[in-house]
């Protein structure tokens, strides 16, 4: 029998490709002779899928849609025809057994492409409320997987597995020595874990700065900044005490901060909530607010489960003092972990491959 071949598709930002790292990694442990393809974008690096035996792919980034006017649609649209004939290309070479679309503008075209050429396919949802490109590829697969219960009603008749986001869980289980070790942080302090995502949020960065010198007097700061906010934020804080910044955190930093921290501020992505849940971290959320944006509603889910506190950009003055509040409750912190756990689904990257396996068997008999 041949090993089954996966191509994986997305790409445009971490929140779509990390997830795929993981799944990556799933399917070499549940079935170690898997060929593995990314067809997609580098607009966000994939060096994290080639560090995982991913045979990676590009195509030309097109059809990105922004929102707010810009001349540079006319150019996207210019691009379409190119990148869909490069999609049908690598799809037809590739020849793979099942394609998972991992939402964003970048799985778009390649897997339309697929179901052009009669390929299984599968896409997933990340958020509470899908984007455009998974709104648009469900009228071409059946199959469709999701992270948020909420996002059931917008794929109706269609064969649907709640998973949850797959998240890396390789350092899932640092302890807090080793945490300490990779971070090199000494404190006997609570520890407040900030980041806005890959990008750095600048409104929180901000917020952050204004409120600073307070929250060091009383607490161990750990900033994930952003790359862009780097330099001028650690040449504002370079001469401060219980503060460590970084521009981006590493897949083993980033396990560390979650070890450390007592506690999270960050955006309301889906790759963020799923990774407090799986380390179990009392959080306070910031979605980011925008026409059509997915963060408010998955802030909103994840709320019900009592596990974060959520502030909407109009309150960040009033950030400091929800720290200070949240942070002096230990019953209540305990109690924000527990129930963070209990949302977490680790298993996600591991259901997802088991899906797409039985799917490239299933493909493999006809």
């Amino acid at each position: 029998m041949k090993n089954p071949r996966i191509m994986l598709c997305g790409g445009g930002t971490g929140g779509h490709v990390l997830p795929l790292v993981a799944i990556a990694r799933a399917i070499k442990n549940l079935e170690p002779k898997a060929e593995i393809y990314f067809v997609g974008p580098e607009e966000f690096s994939l060096n994290a899928l080639r560090e995982e035996g991913v045979m990676v792919r590009t195509i030309i980034a097109a059809g990105k849609i922004r929102r707010y006017f810009s001349f540079k649609y006319i150019w996207e649209i210019i691009k379409i025809p190119f990148a869909f004939f490069q999609s049908l290309i690598l799809v037809y070479s590739i020849n793979p057994d099942v394609v998972l679309g991992k939402g964003s503008y970048g799985s778009v075209l390649p897997v339309l492409a697929a179901d052009i050429l009669f390929k299984k396919t599968i896409i997933h949802e990340s958020d509470a409320v899908p984007g455009l490109a998974n709104k648009f590829l469900a009228y071409v697969t059946d199959n469709v997987a999701i992270s948020f219960e909420e996002a059931r009603k917008y794929f109706n008749n269609k064969n649907i597995s709640l998973t949850g986001n797959p998240v890396r869980t390789k350092f899932i289980n640092l302890n807090k020595e080793e945490a300490i070790s990779i971070l090199n942080i000494q404190t006997e302090r609570k520890i407040i874990f900030i980041s806005g995502g890959s990008q750095g949020a600048q409104r929180i960065n901000n917020t952050i700065l204004k409120y600073l010198d307070s929250l060091l007097e009383k607490y161990f700061v750990i900033w994930s900044v952003g790359k862009n906010n780097f330099d001028s934020i650690n040449h504002k804080v370079s001469n401060k005490n219980n503060i460590k910044v970084f521009a981006f955190l590493n897949e083993e930093e980033l396990a560390a901060a979650y070890t450390l921290c007592d506690l999270a501020v960050g955006r309301a992505g889906a790759g963020t909530i799923f990774e407090l849940a799986a380390f179990g971290k009392p959080s306070i959320l910031i979605p980011l607010e925008r026409k059509g944006g997915d963060q408010p509603v998955n802030a909103s889910s994840y709320a019900k489960t009592h596990s974060t506190v959520v502030l909407r950009e109009q309150e960040l003055d009033t950030l400091k003092e929800t720290l200070e509040k949240t942070l002096s409750d230990d019953s209540e912190l305990d109690s924000m972990s527990q129930n963070a756990k209990k949302f977490g689904k680790i298993e996600a990257a591991h259901q997802l491959a088991e899906i797409l396996l039985n799917l490239a068997n299933s493909s493999s008999k006809h």
